[in-house]
């Protein structure tokens, strides 16, 4: 459909109306185009837009309906006029963009495989980076049951993704027995009822100095979930990355 958005209308008109009344268009004093223009420039760009698209149309339909050489003819002009225009449009479209590179949108959202992995490099190190700010004020506390199936899966997944960024955990077993990969857990003393846990495993983000706490997970969740929630929270109460 961009095509019919490169289209000059009067250049359609123009071989329609060739076409349709040639012998009378070759007269030298009778020139049928310079009244179309005129009138085409009263239009608005929409109005003549959809003159476009209905000629075109009309142009095809009529050449699979009555497929002579005259109507065939007709449609290949017009086909050919608008890769013409559509051309043109391209060749301009580029020598904006090298004198404005300001409005290149694939230099601030890259296209290409080679730029598109800096891109993501980069946006991986803004996303470490405030990630590590959050593990320098806040720690996790995790909540679990050692007899749920699904602690017993989350248990590894929290304790490499804290190591993986510096983040202090403080595992909290509800039942009074911990796991392997937290030995040292903190029998429930009430923390669970006052965090309202009512699904585990839970994981919250809390900032000792500020005493607020926010929910990370609940549920068995993957380590990319994990640092996805913790990137929401510390861009929407921290600000975002720079």
């Amino acid at each position: 459909m961009l095509f019919f958005l490169l289209l000059s209308s009067s250049t359609l008109f123009a071989a329609e109306n060739y076409f349709s009344s040639h012998a009378r268009g070759w007269h030298w004093y009778d020139d049928p185009k310079q009244a179309i223009d005129d009138e085409e420039a009263k239009k608005t760009p929409s109005e003549q837009m959809n003159a476009v698209r209905a000629t075109i149309e009309n142009s095809l339909n009529k050449a699979i309906l009555y497929p002579n050489k005259e109507n065939v003819k007709n449609y290949i002009v017009m086909q050919n006029a608008l890769m013409n225009h559509a051309s043109q449009f391209d060749h301009n479209w580029q020598a904006v963009l090298l004198e404005n590179p300001d409005l290149n949108y694939s230099l601030i959202h890259p296209t290409n495989n080679v730029a598109k992995q800096v891109e993501y490099d980069q946006q991986k190190l803004k996303e470490d980076a405030v990630i590590h700010e959050l593990a320098s004020k806040s720690g996790l506390f995790f909540f679990y049951r050692s007899t749920c199936p699904y602690c017993q899966k989350f248990a590894p997944i929290v304790k490499d993704f804290a190591e993986s960024y510096g983040i202090t955990v403080i595992p909290i077993t509800t039942d009074g027995t911990s796991f392997p990969e937290f030995p040292h857990s903190y029998p429930d003393q009430g923390q669970a009822v006052k965090f309202n846990v009512t699904v585990e495993p839970a994981l919250f983000a809390v900032n000792p100095y500020t005493h607020q706490a926010f929910p990370v997970a609940f549920g068995l969740t993957s380590q990319a979930e994990i640092k996805r929630n913790i990137l929401n929270i510390a861009t929407h109460f921290e600000g975002e990355a720079k």
